[in-house]
C-alpha cells in the first residue's frame, strides 16, 4: 500500500487467505486498518523519537515502526515490548542494516511517549486535528474553512469509526424481513438501515459471500447513502437508462432491480453499464449474473466520455463520477493518505468531461443525475452550477419527492441536490444532484 498505492482491501484480503487460525486473521485485519486510520496521530508520535524524517526511511522500516506505535496508542493489550521486539524482528527479515535504527527509535519510544502532548486546538485547529484525529492537515484546512472546528472534528471522528457491514437486499427476489430472519438464525446481529429501505447492518457476519442468500443472489455489500442513488434516478419499465461510471455495478444492479420490481422488466426496458476497465466490466456482470438481473444490463467497456451518436437517446444517465473519494475515509482509511490536492482539478476536469457526455445521450424529458462520494465543493456544488450554466436545457429538479423513507425524512433537503454528511447517519458522505431536460 505504501509503495504501490494498493488497495487495501485486495492487498489484505490476499495475506489472510495464507493465514489458517481466524485468530491470527483477526489480529492482522486489526493491525492494517488501525495503522492506517491513526496513521497520522502514530507520525505524530514518531516524528519526536526519530532524529531522521519518515519520509527519508524505507517503506518497510517506516511500516515496522507505524505498527509498534499503533499496539503502543491503541492495543494496551500487547506488551511494549513484545511489539518492539516484532518491530525490529520485521525489519532484520528484510533490511537487516536498518535494524539497529529501528530499535533505537522503539527504545526513545517507550521512554517517552507517555508525556507526549498533541498541538493545542487554540493556537493551530488544523494542527491538532490532523494530529488528534489522524487526517492529512491539507484536507482538515479544507474543511476547516467549509464547516469550522466542531462540524471538521465530528467529520474526521466519524471517519475514525469502524464502518459497518451495510447490505441492499435484492427485493426483486426476497423481502428485506425474511433475508433478516435467516441470518439472525446463524447469529449474525442484524439492524435496519436509517436512510433506505432495503438496507441491512450486520454485526459479526465474517465473510459476506459465505452468508446464506449470497449466491442465491439475496443480496448485495452497498452503503446506504449510495443506495438512495437508484431511487434518486427513479427508473421506469420499458426505459433506456445507461450508467456511464458503472464498475463494480452496485448502482447499475440496484437500477435493475427497481426495474425488475415495478410491474416486471417491461419490453425495450434496460440498463446499459459503461465502463473503462474491463475488469470492472466484468464485476458488474458477475454480480447482474448473480442477483438475476442477465437480461436487463448491458455492460460496455469503453470510454463514456468519447461516446459515439449512436450511444444516445436514453431516457434517464446517471454518471457516478470519479471522485476523491473524502465521503468514504472510514471505508478506505487508506485513501487519505494517497490523495494529493493537486489531484483535485484533474479530478474536476473529468467530472465535467463527463457530465458533458452525458447531456449529449439524454432524451428531451430525460433524467440526468450526477454523484459522488466527495464532500469536496469543487466536485459537488460547483460542478452542479457548471453544468447548469453550461446546458441551460436542463432543469434542476427536487430530489426529495424520489427519496424513499426513512431518507426523506431524515434528509429533508429541498432542492434539486443532497448532500449525506459522514456524521450524520452513520453512512458514507455522498453527493447526488437531478436535472431533467428541457423538451420532452
Amino acid at each position: 500500500m505504501e509503495e504501490d498505492q494498493a488497495y487495501a482491501p485486495l492487498a489484505l484480503a490476499g495475506v489472510l487467505s495464507r493465514l489458517s487460525s481466524k485468530r491470527d486473521r483477526a489480529l492482522a485485519t486489526e493491525l492494517v486498518y488501525g495503522t492506517l486510520r491513526w496513521q497520522g496521530r502514530i507520525d505524530y508520535y514518531l516524528r519526536l523519537f526519530s532524529h531522521r524524517p519518515l519520509e527519508k526511511l524505507s517503506a518497510w522500516s517506516r511500516g515496522a515502526l507505524r505498527l509498534m506505535a499503533y499496539q503502543a496508542l491503541f492495543m494496551p493489550s500487547i506488551p511494549l515490548p513484545v511489539a518492539c521486539s516484532e518491530a525490529v524482528l520485521l525489519v532484520k527479515e528484510r533490511e537487516p542494516w536498518a535494524s539497529g535504527y529501528v530499535n533505537g527509535v522503539c527504545r526513545a519510544f517507550s521512554r517517552g511517549w507517555r508525556d507526549v502532548a498533541l498541538p493545542d486546538a487554540a493556537e493551530d485547529p488544523a494542527l491538532h486535528l490532523a494530529a488528534f484525529a489522524s487526517h492529512p492537515e491539507w484536507l482538515v484546512r479544507r474543511w476547516l474553512a467549509a464547516w469550522g472546528f466542531e462540524r471538521t472534528r465530528a467529520i474526521c471522528e466519524a471517519n475514525n469509526l469502524p464502518a459497518p457491514v451495510t447490505i441492499r437486499v435484492n427485493e426483486s427476489m426476497t423481502s428485506v424481513a425474511s433475508l433478516a430472519s435467516e441470518l439472525e438464525a446463524i447469529g449474525v446481529e442484524v439492524r435496519p438501515g436509517r436512510l433506505s429501505p432495503s438496507a441491512l447492518r450486520l454485526e459479526h457476519a465474517g465473510a459476506v459471500e459465505r452468508l446464506p442468500g449470497f449466491e442465491a443472489g439475496h443480496f448485495q455489500v452497498q452503503d446506504e447513502s449510495s443506495q438512495l442513488v437508484a431511487w434518486i434516478v427513479d427508473p421506469r419499465p420499458g426505459e433506456k437508462i445507461a450508467d456511464l461510471c458503472a464498475g463494480p455495478g452496485g448502482k447499475s444492479t440496484h437500477i435493475a432491480e427497481l426495474l425488475k420490481i415495478r410491474a416486471g422488466v417491461a419490453k425495450g426496458s434496460s440498463v446499459v453499464s459503461f465502463e473503462l476497465y474491463p475488469h470492472k466490466a466484468r464485476l458488474v456482470e458477475e454480480s447482474a449474473h448473480r442477483l438475476g438481473l442477465d437480461g436487463i444490463i448491458e455492460t460496455v467497456v469503453a470510454d463514456a466520455r468519447k461516446a459515439p451518436s449512436s450511444w444516445s437517446g436514453f431516457h434517464r444517465v446517471l454518471v457516478d463520477a470519479p471522485c476523491s473519494g473524502t465521503g468514504v475515509l472510514r471505508r478506505r482509511p487508506d485513501l487519505r493518505w494517497q490523495r494529493r490536492p493537486a489531484e483535485l482539478s484533474a479530478l474536476v476536469e473529468l467530472q465535467r468531461e463527463l457530465l458533458s457526455a452525458a447531456a449529449r445521450m439524454v432524451l428531451p424529458g430525460g433524467v440526468l443525475v450526477y454523484s459522488t462520494c466527495s464532500l469536496e465543493r469543487e466536485e459537488n456544488w460547483e460542478n452542479v452550477e457548471w453544468f447548469l450554466a453550461s446546458f441551460p436545457d436542463f432543469e434542476p429538479t427536487p430530489v426529495d419527492p424520489f427519496l424513499p423513507e426513512p431518507a426523506r425524512s431524515l434528509l429533508a433537503c429541498g432542492g434539486a441536490a443532497v448532500e449525506i454528511m459522514p456524521d450524520s447517519h452513520e453512512t458514507d458522505g455522498f453527493f447526488i444532484f437531478r436535472a431533467v431536460r428541457r423538451g420532452g
